[in-house]
């Protein structure tokens, strides 16, 4: 389906704001002003300003202008906002280790979870992942590396059973697809994991929740460690948003 109006120019305003364009702290032009840089009718406008509230970047205020909030107010569930947030903040590495720290909480009970539920087609369906992943990795395919990546652990929550921690976790989508994005394209990281997975995929495979728990958490620990030599200062600042 093909975006409307009101969502097009919702993008271009968010891009316009993550460039600098529109700085944090400054109000945006008048909707009129706005209407004629777009070529739009003030009212799509106003619809684009409206749809942008659950990413909490602008401030919508009744009779006055609208303005651009802090980055630490913007919404931390918005894979577009993660790039724009790290290369803002004082700790570009910040975010990102604080989604590793979510992924732990949650995904060493989802695999030890998956060990115990998982179903022969499921234990197939992640095997096929795991080889797409190698083949990708092999091919230098970096978006399909990131697919099969974020495939491969999707399938693990299935397996788990759980839709109260997958409906905990739903959020993140799209911050996961955006920083997968930017650690798929280093040889080393995807390298690793794909060991980890294989491990991962061994335990689940052999019904040992223990072992699929702990490979589950060395794999991002590992991640951890690699973002942080690998990536460092230029921490997820070149991901493309979603």
């Amino acid at each position: 389906m093909r975006p409307g109006r009101a969502d097009t120019v919702a993008d271009q305003l968010l891009e316009l704001v993550l460039d600098g364009t529109f700085p944090v702290g400054g109000t945006l032009p008048s909707e009129a002003e706005l209407a004629a840089r777009f070529g739009v009718s003030r009212l799509t406008v106003r619809e684009a300003i409206r749809s942008l509230a659950p990413t909490r970047v602008i401030r919508v205020q009744q009779g006055r202008s609208s303005t651009v909030n802090a980055p630490e107010e913007w919404s931390p569930l918005d894979g577009r906002l993660l790039v724009a947030r790290s290369r803002l903040h004082p700790d570009p590495l910040l975010l990102p280790m604080r989604l590793l720290e979510a992924r732990r909480a949650v995904e060493v009970a989802i695999a030890e979870l998956a060990a115990q539920r998982r179903q022969p087609s499921q234990v197939e369906r992640l095997t096929a992942v795991h080889d797409d992943m190698v083949r990708a990795h092999g091919a230098g395919d970096v978006p399909a590396v990131a697919e099969a990546d974020l495939a491969f652990h999707g399938l693990l929550f299935d397996a788990a059973d759980n839709v109260f921690l997958e409906a905990l976790f739903e959020p993140l989508a799209s911050v996961l697809r955006s920083l997968r994005r930017e650690t798929s394209s280093v040889p080393e990281i995807v390298g690793h994991a794909l060991e980890h997975h294989a491990a991962i995929l061994a335990a689940v495979t052999a019904g040992d929740a223990g072992a699929a728990g702990s490979a589950m958490r060395a794999h991002l620990l590992q991640t951890e460690e690699d973002i942080e030599r690998h990536l460092g200062s230029e921490a997820v600042t070149t991901a493309p948003p979603d």
